[in-house]
């Protein structure tokens, strides 16, 4: 698998330049290796790691360092009308002053910690689920822009023969004038619409090179003007379940949801830790004393919320509620698509229905066609009855063509509805 890999990214561009022709898989695989998108990926999962490493440090244990100073109105003092006890209680003073260290250290959190790495796991998965559906809605569109291009080249096939055709014709009837069999108004009538040909050969031309600097920016390659598009051959993959990524992106961001309960959930739990203080200040634990003392306290506490009015309840409420939405949404998804595929499937079946008689009906077009062309040179056929005849045969042949392109077109595009990638 990383042979065929490093082959794609390595080697790729450089056989499509040399073989110059493009396939349909090929130009889909170039053009995802040249989305902007991936890199997002990649940013998505540095964004997971940073903030499961930043929920991490509510474990550390932290450390803080306090100074304090304050005057107060009043302070302890103990008043004794007995001479045997003066200046046993020294006078406290009312400036205090104060300087510790706090130490804290979570003993359990309710379960926050793991419940965040969740949420943010289930939010990198949703975010790189709307990455394959975005990558996903390119493919289709770079899948119209193929076909289109590929239109355009078996239309300009088409032409060029016609106009191969006229050419011969046209030098025929020259010989045939020279013996006086045709008039010159003859050769002019073929000439006149051998003119207009390479009108509309230099105009599809244009078309082609249009598609063609189209599908180089979204590849990342530079396509020869003269790349020739190479037709499908799909098949209908049988049944109608629906696999698209935007339904994996539904259920990402309903996985989300859940995790963001799971946070309110243990958000409420009691939290228990452990903490110190040491310091140097004035008065000290002895508040009886004037004197600068140091001191230390060492222990353990527990805080909860009991109460809060409901506030997680509703909390809850609101997620169910978007959960809701997200199905919603889902449900209107899977509607929309499941049309869409009867849509495509009565639309093979018109192709396949339209495609029945088209080679009987080019035989019978180019039959008429050599018949005038005998009658013509002959001198018994005006040459615009011939050139009539001409452009019904090439007409035919065009919808062969079209046919053909339109069933592929039409194949891989319900795959496509049904979430299957041609070549994948």
């Amino acid at each position: 698998m990383k042979k065929i890999l490093i082959y794609i990214i390595f080697y790729l561009p450089f056989v499509v330049a040399a073989q110059q022709s493009l396939r349909l898989d090929t130009c889909l695989i170039m053009a995802e290796r040249n989305y902007p998108l991936l890199n997002k990926a990649e940013l998505l999962h540095q964004t997971e790691e940073l903030n499961n490493k930043i929920s991490s440090i509510s474990y550390y244990p932290s450390l803080k360092l306090n100074a304090q100073f304050n005057w107060q109105t009043e302070v302890t003092h103990i008043d004794i009308d007995n001479p045997m006890f003066a200046g046993f209680f020294p006078d406290i003073s009312k400036d205090q002053y104060k300087i510790f260290a706090e130490f804290s250290q979570t003993i359990w959190d309710g379960g926050l910690v793991s419940a965040k790495k969740e949420l943010e796991r289930a939010a990198v998965i949703a975010g790189l689920s709307q990455i394959e559906a975005e990558i996903f809605a390119h493919k289709e569109k770079l899948v119209s822009i193929y076909f289109g291009a590929l239109s355009m080249q078996k239309q300009l096939e088409i032409l060029e023969m016609k106009s191969d055709q006229l050419q011969n014709v046209i030098s025929d009837l020259v010989v045939a004038k020279s013996n006086n069999i045709v008039m010159q108004s003859q050769i002019d009538v073929l000439l006149a619409e051998k003119m207009i040909l390479e009108q509309n050969i230099t105009e599809l031309e244009y078309e082609i090179v249009y598609f063609v600097k189209l599908l180089s920016v979204y590849c990342g390659t530079e396509f020869d003007r003269n790349i020739t598009f190479l037709t499908p051959t799909p098949e209908i993959t049988p049944g109608k379940e629906v696999r698209r990524p935007e339904l994996s992106y539904f259920e990402s961001q309903k996985q989300q949801i859940m995790a963001g309960q799971s946070i309110i959930y243990t958000s409420r739990m009691p939290k228990v830790f452990a903490f110190a203080q040491a310091g140097y200040g004035r008065p000290g634990l002895n508040m009886l004393s004037n004197d600068f003392e140091p001191f230390a306290i060492v222990g353990a506490k527990l805080v909860w919320t009991p109460w809060e009015w409901n506030k997680s309840k509703y909390e809850i409420q609101l997620l169910e509620v978007k959960s809701l939405l997200i199905e919603n949404a889902q449900d209107n998804y899977m509607l929309h698509q499941n049309a869409l595929l009867e849509a495509q499937l009565q639309k093979i079946e018109k192709i396949k229905r339209l495609s029945e008689n088209d080679q009987e009906l080019l035989e019978l077009r180019e039959s008429i066609t050599k018949a005038y062309l005998i009658q013509m040179n002959e001198g018994v056929l005006k040459s615009s009855d011939y050139l009539n005849a001409l452009n019904d045969e090439n007409a035919q042949r065009l919808t062969i063509e079209l046919h053909q392109l339109m069933m592929a077109e039409a194949v891989v595009k319900y795959n496509l509805i049904k979430g299957e990638i041609y070549g994948e």
